[in-house]
């Protein structure tokens, strides 16, 4: 039997002035993508939320970010990257800006009240409300973005292993499946806040407190009592300073696009389920361009499939959802695109296919793909100490192929991880696109992920977001309109 095995090249990116293949050094040396457009961020309005120590050492830490910060020393030489510096003169070309009037501060008395309330779910939404009142009266001054700096005892009474962004690099200290089991059935503070501030119409950025200062490590403890593992120095500066400039409205990069070929939009669809358990809805459909601004839209009841057990779209239900993304897309765009990637962690059924089908004939697009992506327990064992390079590519059989998005990096001459790389399984459900070219887009749209700028997520961003719109706007109040990704990060 031949084993049809390839390795990917690593995907390019486009930058201000030319292509890289790595996010941080594509920023140094050509600035960001959109260097040359008028309607860049070229200075941020921030406003800090927290305590008074939180806030004056936030304020600090983002001084000390104006200038360049030293890369962690390693033998490998691209594997760490100094981080520039945030300001005009900066390759970001932008300033971040620090008003004092801006500004609020949260009283430590009033966390303190919340170790009151003994139930778990109950302090989560009276913190929320607190935190929601202040902001706000923040959100009308019209900053740009909020950096809501969590006080520490805020994070002990949450117990949060996830209230931080930019950050998600850092490697999870137990596994999944525990971690799942640990968190079922609690609120998350991070995910209902996000989903009740989205009338504010403001983008909000948490930021750890052991993020701006590294002494306070060992008491910022997640709700495993494990200390958390930080990143260098550097490369913390980079994640939140890359979120933050999406936040404001900026692309730092974008996808390196074919100019003879289609525009395309990729959507990823997801699943959640209601906080009363009593049903499971369409989580969303998110939307990307090929410069990585995606847009949610939201569907229908759903049900699970007697056979398989996976939440599935009846044929009405798939036709409706991608209809409205459309929809949403040209609302943006002005115009449809050309080709559709749809990324699903389920197959698609024969009523799911037949519904996003005749969605697409409606609006005459005749270049589609409709894929599966899910996580997979095959390994495929390289010869050495390594790990099988990132990239690495198995055409299984016609439906299936394995893709890793996580690996030996050749850029960085490492496996830029802790544990026994992941791989992805791609089932092919209806293409009329080369498999090794949907393998390309998946892998690059792994770095379309804003809150890591490292060569290390194992998801395409249509997969990510999806996922992480679901797990916010479970906690939302009625049905939203096209909200843009980055309120949601």
């Amino acid at each position: 039997m031949k084993l049809h095995l390839a390795v990917i090249p690593e995907p390019m990116l486009q930058f201000g002035r030319d292509q890289h293949p790595d996010i941080r050094y594509g920023i140094m040396n050509f600035g960001p993508y959109d260097l040359a457009e008028k309607r860049r961020p070229t200075a941020i309005k921030a406003a800090l939320l927290g305590t008074s120590p939180g806030v004056a050492g936030a304020s600090r830490w983002i001084d000390l970010c104006r200038k360049r910060i030293e890369a962690k020393t390693s033998k490998k030489q691209n594997l760490f990257a100094p981080f520039p510096g945030f300001s005009s003169e900066s390759p970001f070309a932008c300033d971040i800006v620090i008003d004092g009037s801006l500004n609020a501060e949260i009283r430590p008395a009033e966390i303190t009240v919340l170790g009151e309330i003994k139930d778990f779910n109950e302090r989560v939404k009276a913190a929320v409300e607190l935190f929601l009142r202040i902001l706000r009266g923040v959100a009308q001054k019209k900053p740009d973005v909020i950096i809501l700096v969590m006080p520490l005892e805020l994070l002990s009474l949450l117990g949060e292993s996830d209230v931080g962004d930019g950050d998600e690099a850092v490697a999870a200290v137990l596994s999944f499946r525990e971690s799942k089991q640990k968190h079922r059935g609690k609120f998350n503070f991070h995910d209902m806040l996000k989903a009740k501030a989205l009338s504010l119409g403001v983008p909000i950025q948490m930021l750890r407190p052991s993020t701006f200062d590294r002494s306070l490590k060992a008491k910022e403890k997640d709700d495993f009592a494990k200390i958390r593992s930080l990143q260098d120095e550097a490369t913390c500066a980079w994640n939140f300073f890359v979120a933050l400039y999406y936040k404001a409205g900026g692309y730092s990069w974008r996808l390196v696009r074919d100019q003879s070929q289609p525009k395309t939009c990729f959507i990823g669809i997801s699943f959640y389920e209601v906080l009363d358990k009593s049903r499971l809805n369409t989580s969303v459909a998110q939307v990307f361009d090929e410069r990585g601004h995606g847009l949610l839209v939201q569907g229908g009841i759903v049900k699970r499939d007697e056979v398989d057990r996976q939440p599935r779209m009846d044929e009405t239900g798939a036709y409706t959802l991608l209809k409205n993304a459309l929809k949403n897309y040209k609302d943006e765009h002005w115009h449809y695109p050309g080709r559709i990637v749809v990324h699903k962690t389920s197959t698609f059924n024969a009523a799911e296919t037949k519904g996003a089908v005749r969605a697409f004939n409606e609006f005459e697009i005749q270049s589609f793909d409709l894929l599966s992506v899910s996580d997979s327990w095959i390994r495929i064992v390289r010869e050495g100490y390594y790990p099988p390079l990132r990239g690495t590519f198995w055409q299984m059989d016609d439906k299936r192929s394995l893709l890793y998005t996580n690996g030996s990096v050749q850029l960085y001459e490492e496996y830029p991880g802790l544990y026994v790389p992941r791989s992805l399984l791609i089932h092919h459900d209806t293409c009329s696109t080369d498999r090794q070219q949907i393998a390309l887009e998946v892998l690059t749209l792994t770095k379309m992920n804003w809150n890591n700028s490292q060569i290390t997520a194992l998801d395409p961003i249509t997969v990510k977001a999806a996922r992480q719109v679901g797990r916010i706007i479970k906690y939302a109040d009625g049905t939203q309109g096209a909200v843009p990704y980055r309120f949601f990060m």
